[in-house]
């Protein structure tokens, strides 16, 4: 709005007013309107467009990353850990809670505020309610992972040589997907605290208003009535290019369409750990049956 009245009252005064008087050429300044403000504000837009298209593609690879790696850590520990069913199902548990606490993480900048029903099945409120009161919840549930796989894969003098090597090398296979996903979980926190510098966003739209704002003086007696519509284009183009590179910046709000749908991410790994839980209590109900059948 700003902008277009900006080239309304030019526009008017030299129609009617001073007719001409004040006329800018349009020859004698285009070299340096080129060089100066079109030059410098094009390669400021391209600049920030292409960092946040990075940021972005990051941000998705890395949710792509956390759901591959839960999908990896889930299979591991329900085939190896049958043997201390407890501690597999906490493991299990903890595994989906992480993945809901990466998003809230992500989403809140102070506190933490967890919807029981999308930990149903999972986690009992008082587990919830623990979690949503610590420091960092995602943390919390990585470690409670950790600590239910150390107690099922423990090693004391009394096991045997063979069954320790096994479990360790088991237990450090799942370590690394463990570190992976936690890995992931960091790298979208660096991109959520990082955000453009103020400088450069600063310095990138006082460019963009003084460019937009000199268009009609510049132009206006070549372009006549012209002008109006033309800048309002132009001022829509450009805006519309800073005002997406803002948008995408940190896609993680719940109320924005172009950001990522982190509910769907969430709920896909969640359904992914389901699927896998029900294959292999079949997997192993067969088994049993097998083994039953030919005592």
């Amino acid at each position: 709005m700003l902008i277009n009245i900006n080239a309304l009252i030019w526009l008017l005064l030299i129609k009617f007013k001073w007719k001409g008087d004040f006329e800018v050429g349009e020859d004698s300044w285009t070299t340096l309107f080129s060089l100066t403000l079109s030059t410098t504000l094009s390669f400021l837009l391209v600049f920030k467009l292409n960092r946040v298209a990075i940021r972005f593609w990051d941000i998705r690879r890395m949710w792509g990353g956390l759901v591959e790696q839960t999908r990896v850590l889930a299979s591991g520990i329900l085939e190896h850990t049958n043997h201390d069913a407890e501690h597999r199902d906490r493991a299990i548990s903890w595994l989906g809670a992480f993945v809901v606490a990466t998003k809230q993480i992500l989403r809140k900048e102070d506190t933490i505020s967890f919807c029981p029903d999308e930990l149903a099945g999972f986690l009992s409120q008082e587990s919830i309610s623990i979690m949503s009161s610590s420091h960092h919840p995602g943390l919390y549930a990585a470690l409670e992972i950790r600590h239910s796989l150390k107690i099922a894969f423990d090693v004391d003098e009394s096991t045997p040589a063979g069954l320790g090597v096994s479990r360790s090398s088991v237990l450090r296979m799942l370590e690394s997907s463990i570190e992976k996903i936690i890995s992931h979980m960091g790298g979208l926190e660096r991109i959520k605290s990082t955000p453009m510098p103020v400088i450069y966003v600063t310095h990138l739209r006082t460019m963009l208003l003084l460019y937009l704002l000199s268009l009609p003086y510049v132009y206006g007696n070549s372009w006549g009535w012209g002008t109006i519509p033309s800048v309002g284009v132009i001022s829509y183009a450009f805006l519309g290019i800073e005002g997406a590179a803002t948008e995408c910046e940190k896609p993680f709000r719940y109320d924005r369409l172009n950001h990522l749908d982190m509910d769907n991410f969430c709920l896909q790994a969640i359904k992914n750990i389901e699927q896998l839980v029900i294959h292999s209590t079949n997997t192993h109900t067969k088994s049993h049956s097998f083994s039953m059948e030919g005592i």
